[in-house]
């Protein structure tokens, strides 16, 4: 998957609602990219399900930002047209809709856990496919490696979305209610 003009190397596209969206790394020279990543941090979802995102300075979300694969680490943006725009995107900038995260996992060695969120207001239904890019996209870099995500049991959407992308429950919920999904590649076409 290759890009052109301000669009990086390690990008993939979709559609959804005809409107075309694409996952790829955010810039972190771009004010918007930071605006809408930290919209989306400081959300209360995010807050309450991300314990590791909780008082992010603005040293923190630079850094983070800049997570291109080093040490398995990789942050990918969901964007594309903001709806709200009267021009639908024709002024070229686009707003970041949800992020799509990858980092080594404590939980089970030689694996990648994945973390996702979606902008307050932004359109639905884009996770689901903005994931299963963000796994070929890892795939690219590391090979065919294990990623899983640990979910909550209140968090019905998180849930749907990641069944949605191809990962099957492989632990049910424990007593703290967490349950974990594993990617099944096979899934993943």
């Amino acid at each position: 998957m290759g890009g052109t003009g301000n669009t990086p190397a390690s990008a993939g596209k979709f559609e959804k609602n005809e409107k075309t969206y694409e996952v790829r790394f955010f810039d972190e020279n771009s004010f918007f990219d930071l605006r809408d990543l930290r919209e989306i941090v400081q959300s209360p979802g995010v807050q309450s399900w991300m314990s590791s995102v909780r008082n992010m300075t603005h040293k923190h979300y630079g850094k983070w930002m800049r997570e291109r694969g080093e040490g398995n680490n990789f942050l990918f943006a969901i964007a594309g047209a903001d709806p709200s725009e009267d021009t639908q995107g024709e002024s070229g900038v686009q707003r970041i809709h949800g992020f799509i995260y990858f980092y080594p996992s404590d939980k089970l060695h030689g694996a990648i856990e994945i973390s996702y969120a979606k902008r307050p207001g932004a359109p639905g239904g884009l996770i689901s496919s903005a994931v299963k890019i963000g796994c070929q996209l890892v795939k690219e870099r590391v090979g065919e490696i294990k990623i899983m995500g640990e979910i909550e049991k209140s968090n019905l959407p998180s849930i749907v979305a990641i069944e949605k992308a191809g990962f099957v429950k492989t632990r049910d919920f424990d007593r703290y209610g967490n349950g974990y999904w594993t990617l099944d590649w096979k899934k993943l076409v």
